[in-house]
């Protein structure tokens, strides 16, 4: 059927590239799209003929997102769903981290979802809600964009990009009902611990990561994260089961129901939760610091 694929952004790697491949399983024609050149041409290799498009993309260069999704518009129709997935990570102290990185993370993480999203939903909107048998065999439009439970919960050291990842939920929460009369559902995910290339490449700035206590959190992360490919599964799943807020881990769950109804217990585990981090940080910190000398 016309306008019957699926665009994913993020797709050379972790969670969107096995949001695109489960996607393409389920019989879904793809666009996909990444920084990464040559992590998108692996990913195209891998699903094969489903593909309809695979090009390099910085999400935060507004231009070049606007002329991409116009053309992907004019060669394959308005696409059906949109999973916005692309985005960076960095951490870091309120005191030291750079003014550079903060900006990074909001041209990428908040600004990057607005580019996509202006570039596709207009189109989306103004060809309006499916009928008939597209209604019936492809379901409503999606527009599905990943966040983070950072967006949620008070983690340490992610202030600047809990606040990149807040404002992506504050905007979705607006569009979920701002694009409901054009037959768009929203829906908003929220992962936890997932274990991502990212979790080894992570910039946690002013820490060295060869720690030994860096890495044995490290570890102990990974060992509580889900594999992106069990994310993607979640995500799919709660997309067809029409929840909005998707997450993707019991905690993330207890921790947004104590903040609300009990607040003490919440803080209390924050709290504690900063102090790990802080151990860890001290170590690391002054190795780096020692490393630095003449």
């Amino acid at each position: 059927m016309k306008n019957s694929y699926a665009v994913v952004t993020g797709a050379a790697s972790g969670i969107g590239k096995q949001v695109a491949i489960q996607l393409a399983a389920d019989g879904w024609p793809v666009v996909i799209t990444d920084i990464n050149d040559e992590g998108l041409r692996d990913t195209a290799r891998e699903i094969g003929s489903a593909v309809l498009d695979a090009t390099a993309l910085d999400v935060s260069d507004q231009p070049k997102v606007a002329e991409w999704g116009q053309g992907i518009a004019d060669k394959h129709g308005v696409p059906h769903s949109v999973y916005h997935v692309g985005g960076i990570s960095m951490w870091g102290s309120v005191a030291a981290m750079p003014l550079e990185k903060w900006q990074k993370l909001i041209d990428v993480n908040l600004m990057g979802t607005v580019h996509i999203i202006r570039a596709l939903v207009p189109l989306m909107m103004d060809d309006g809600p499916l009928t008939g048998a597209a209604a019936k065999e492809l379901g409503p439009r999606r527009l599905v964009c990943v966040a983070s439970s950072a967006g949620i919960l008070g983690l340490p050291w992610h202030a600047a990009y809990s606040a990149s990842k807040g404002g992506v939920l504050s905007m979705l929460e607006v569009l979920r009902f701002d694009l409901a009369p054009y037959g768009i559902k929203v829906h908003a995910v929220a992962p936890g611990a997932v274990d991502t290339g990212l979790v080894r490449t992570i910039d946690i700035d002013g820490i060295d990561q060869n720690n030994p206590r860096v890495q044995k959190a490290k570890k102990l992360f990974q060992r509580h994260a889900v594999s992106p490919a069990k994310c993607a599964q979640i995500i799919l799943r709660g997309v067809r089961r029409n929840k909005y807020l998707i997450t993707t881990g019991a905690d993330v769950k207890i921790g947004r129901w104590a903040q609300v109804n009990l607040p003490f217990v919440y803080r209390w585990v924050m709290t504690g939760l900063n102090r790990a981090f802080q151990w860890v940080a001290k170590d690391a910190a002054r190795q780096e610091a020692h490393g630095a000398r003449p």
